[in-house]
């Protein structure tokens, strides 16, 4: 089972990511957040994908 921990994010930048997800680009912030980590992370060498 998969734990999580919850973050805090300003509310300008959240307006923006629910904005994405009214146009269909998202269905969740969890899932924008979660992508933004990811693309992140592999940037810096840290995770392993494309």
């Amino acid at each position: 089972m998969t734990e999580y921990r919850n973050i805090k994010i300003p509310v300008p930048l959240a307006d923006i990511i629910d904005g994405l997800i009214q146009g269909g680009e998202y269905s969740s912030r969890a899932e924008y957040v979660k992508e933004a980590i990811r693309n992140d992370l592999r940037k810096r060498g840290l995770l392993g994908g494309s």
